[in-house]
Parts: structure tokens; sequence; C-alpha cells
């Protein structure tokens, strides 16, 4: 026998082998159902943790018997390939790799797999629904966890501390981002911007109108943020930066915030900050 020959029919085990053990799987009989539950359904896009639960099901109602094999599969992050029951109920961790966005998470059990191989991720890619199980039951179930800046509904909340700017020749600005549900959301990038103000022209005499009147600010910065780049969240949602201004006269400038939200930016109403 050459030596191209032993290699050969040492690659034939090999695949014998492999197919034996997939073939050992303990996996739920036909007709089974698995009932998915994420905790929690949203995490931050940086090493964010959720617990995939599983909870199967036979088709007479009863829980499955302990270590029967779940499969798990996902499009982004990533996700333990694979958990067994106790009690009907098997756990793994899903953890996010700094995308943000929805991740579709596919449970297997006593039905056929998706193509792709366990644990590996597709990015901008959903997975492909397996085969049904026989009876009742699906032997599948897909559920979604919500990623980092896909939850950003809105930046509000704006203020100032102090809402006016005098000797100091500065103030802090805050904005909170806020999920569809009202939750303050860590770890999102803040944008803080100056749109605009305007400068105080004393009248020039006593019977001139006691009314001041605006002109445009004066050019060069007058205004600016500490920081040129993002401001991240802080765990109650709240993201903080020094708007410092060089003006020598009384008047005001317009501030805003905004933060990446599912495909676009989400910004928060413009705040007037007086200058004295």
């Amino acid at each position: 026998m050459t030596a191209a020959q032993v290699r050969w029919l040492g690659g034939l085990l090999l695949l014998v082998a492999l197919a034996a053990c997939a073939g050992a799987l303990f996996m739920a009989p036909p007709g089974s159902t698995i009932t998915p539950i994420a905790t929690p359904p949203f995490i931050q896009s940086d090493g964010g943790v959720s617990v995939i639960t599983a909870i199967l099901t036979e088709p007479a109602g009863t829980p499955v018997a302990d270590g029967t094999v779940v499969l798990f599969f996902t499009d982004i992050g990533f996700i333990e390939p694979q958990g067994k029951t106790h009690n009907g109920i098997a756990k793994v961790n899903f953890t996010s790799d700094s995308r943000s966005g929805t991740a579709h998470i596919t449970l297997v059990s006593g039905g056929g797999a998706p193509t792709s191989t366990p644990g590996t991720t597709t990015p901008g890619a959903s997975p492909t629904p397996p085969p049904a199980g026989g009876g009742s039951g699906t032997g599948s179930a897909t559920i979604t966890v919500d990623i980092g800046n896909v939850r950003v509904k809105a930046v509000c909340c704006l203020r100032a501390d102090p809402p006016r700017i005098t000797e100091s020749n500065s103030t802090h600005v805050v904005a909170r981002v806020l999920d569809a549900s009202g939750n303050g959301i860590p770890n999102v990038p803040v944008f803080f911007k100056v749109v605009g103000g305007t400068a105080v022209t004393p009248s020039p005499a006593p019977s001139a109108s006691p009314t001041a009147t605006p002109a445009p600010a004066p050019p060069g910065g007058t205004e600016f943020f500490d920081e040129t780049g993002p401001v991240f969240t802080n765990n109650n949602g709240e993201a903080e930066d020094v708007l410092r201004t060089k003006r020598t006269t009384q008047g005001a400038v317009n501030v805003q915030a905004s933060a990446p939200g599912a495909g676009a930016m989400v910004n928060s109403e413009v705040l007037t900050i007086p200058i004295l």
C-alpha cells in the first residue's frame, strides 16, 4: 500500500469516526417543542452577554430526558455551539462581538440542522431555518437579541449644569440615550455639537429700544466642546461633555447631541444656553 493510499484511508477513517460521533448526539424525539428565552433580550455591543435558555417538551407534554443535546446557531456574535438539558432545560451564553444589530439565534434538537457549522457566524445574513421535526412540534426555534446601537430610539433630556455660562466660561452638557421602553442604554457613543449662537449688542443710547439686537456669533469657534469625538454613555445611559466659550460679550449658544441608531443618527432637541 502506497503512502498516498495510507493517507486516503486515514482520512476516510477519520470521516467515519466524525460521522459516528455526530450520529451519537442524543437529540429530542421527533415532534418535540423548543421554547427559547433570552435573558436579557438586549445587550451592549462589546462583550455583552445574554443567557439563551431552551425549554424542551416532548409531544406528550413532558420534559425531554436529561442530557438531550440542543444545537445553537447565530448570524452575528458568538454562542456556545451546544448545550445539554437538565429537567428539560438547556442554557448557553451568547456574547456580542462589537457589532451592533439584531442577532437571530436558532435552536435545534430533533430536527434537521442548518447547513452552517454550530458556533460560526455569517455577518449580515440570517441563518437558514432548519427543517421541522415530526409530530406537532418543530424541533427548532428562533429568538432575537438586540445589540448595541440598534436599541437607540431617542436622545433626550439635554441639560446644562450650570444652566448658563458666566465667569467660568464653561458648563457641563448632559444627554441621555433611551431605548423603546424609556430605559437608559449604556456604552453608546454620543456626539455633542454647537449648532449656532448669537451675540448681544447693547443699545448705543438710553433712548434706544431696551430689547437687545441679536447678531451672528463671532467666527472662529467661539463656543466648542472639549471632546471632538464621541463620549460614551454610563450605566444610566447618560453622556457628558464640557462646553466652553471664548466670547467676551453676552449672548447665547445652541447645542445638540446625537447618537447612532438603527441605520441613522438620532438627534436630541436643541438646547439654548445663555452666556452672561
